[in-house]
């Protein structure tokens, strides 16, 4: 009788396949771990910070969370004060030597974002003061001089470029009133961790006048609710497309 099984052609053959099943499969497949790896993270972090808040008002007798703004105080004593409701960590400020700690980090937009001149650029900066938590998270509290605030930009066309209509080399600005009492930023893997991005890894929330936080940047009441990052990688100094 004779014994039958593969020939050497045979095996070669099906662990090609099989190795380009994988080439194919496995990059989809650590995507989506890495990405419900940072939805967890997202989660713990926000649950954080609203027990924060929470310890806050409750510290300060207030009636509700929205006490944490208060428009005498700067930003780095808010930051400091909010700092002291998390157990640990490290507080980044001025004085701060702390290895963990950056003077300032860039945030990347949701999606590519024209800097006015035609590249890709960033959206925020997440800089001194901030506080990293235990977990590596980090939380950033900025404290407006008013509710109601002006800001001033540099005005834009329909595709993100700075217009100069005088041609005197001077970009055209424009003022946009907002109501906005304070504002919270978190990151939910910190500084040392990408991707540094609006939708990924780091959300802001303001606080109104009203007394009501509202989920500005981010989409994060689409994540907690889908479990999933609405966000699109890119490199920033990369020449922008437009369709």
């Amino acid at each position: 009788m004779k014994n039958k099984g593969f020939t050497l052609s045979e095996v070669l053959i099906t662990l090609g396949i099989i190795g380009v099943i994988a080439a194919m499969t496995l990059p989809t497949l650590i995507g989506k771990y890495k990405e419900k790896v940072l939805v967890a993270q997202v989660k713990k972090s926000y649950s954080q910070l609203q027990n924060a808040l929470k310890m806050y008002a409750a510290k300060n007798e207030c009636s509700d969370t929205s006490c944490i703004s208060d428009v005498n105080i700067s930003s780095e004593e808010l930051t400091r004060r909010f700092f002291e409701q998390f157990k640990g960590g490290f507080l980044c400020d001025s004085n701060s030597k702390a290895k963990s700690c950056l003077d300032t980090y860039m945030i990347k937009s949701n999606t590519p974002t024209n800097n006015g001149l035609g590249l890709t650029g960033y959206g925020d900066t997440f800089s001194t003061p901030y506080f990293i938590a235990p977990d590596g998270s980090s939380y950033k509290v900025i404290q407006r001089p008013s509710c109601i605030y002006i800001s001033t930009f540099n005005k834009r066309d329909e595709n993100g470029f700075y217009i100069d209509e005088d041609g005197d080399g001077v970009y055209d600005t424009i003022e946009e009133v907002t109501d906005c009492c304070a504002i919270l930023y978190f990151d939910a893997n910190g500084p040392h961790k990408g991707p540094n991005q609006f939708g990924a890894d780091v959300y802001r929330i303001d606080l109104k006048s009203n007394g009501k936080f509202i989920f500005s940047i981010g989409n994060l009441n689409k994540t907690l609710s889908t479990d999933k990052l609405y966000y699109t990688p890119y490199n920033p100094g990369t020449v922008m497309k437009f369709d």
